[in-house]
């Protein structure tokens, strides 16, 4: 009998709950969060990464328990990728505000940096969405995250190069190579907002 996604998510959550496990820092997102190496950035710290293959603006909603759960001083969230062609500018606004205030609400002493889509490469690769679309999306993010007086970081800059995410840089258009995270991990590691709530 093969476990359903909700499933999954009930059991993953129940382990949280049983560990009662505190940490100091939570990324949470999708993939591009999953395979992500942070704790080499913060090796003093005590590193959550809930990211998940494929998840949505509406999978993290009900993933944010987890979170809570967890009590972190800090969360760095990326999010919206897998959303770009499935929602409306409206839609997408709406549920990324959602997110954005249960974590709020949840954590409201916690610090919390919300973090921008990565731009993609559509010159090499097929890719179903276009960088047109993220840049939207990514004005929409910045304006939510200005509105809840959160902190706003712009990965996406670090990455983009003549409108597209660079070949070098990815391994099918939208996922990072290894190499590249460093990028990001070093944008991390020399934020100022970062290191003076750290």
């Amino acid at each position: 009998m093969g476990l359903t996604v909700e499933k999954c998510l009930q059991a993953w959550t129940n382990s949280l709950k049983q560990m009662d496990a505190k940490v100091d820092i939570v990324f949470f997102g999708d993939s591009l969060t999953y395979y992500g190496d942070f704790a080499s950035v913060f090796p003093n710290k005590v590193i959550c990464n809930l990211g998940l293959r494929g998840d949505t603006l509406r999978g993290m909603i009900d993933r944010v328990e987890q979170i809570l759960l967890l009590g972190p001083n800090q969360v760095f969230l990326m999010a919206g990728i897998n959303d770009v062609t499935l929602l409306s500018v409206g839609e997408f606004e709406r549920y990324y505000s959602s997110l954005i205030d249960s974590i709020i609400e949840g954590l409201p002493d916690s610090n919390i940096f919300i973090q921008s889509i990565l731009p993609i490469n559509v010159k090499e690769y097929k890719v179903s969405c276009d960088n047109y679309q993220i840049i939207i999306c990514n004005h929409i993010i910045q304006k939510i995250a200005q509105k809840r007086k959160v902190n706003y970081l712009d990965i996406h800059s670090i990455y983009e190069e003549r409108g597209q995410l660079p070949k070098v840089l990815t391994i099918d258009g939208v996922h990072l190579t290894a190499e590249a995270y460093n990028l990001w991990y070093d944008f991390l590691r020399y934020d100022t907002r970062i290191r003076s709530q750290d």
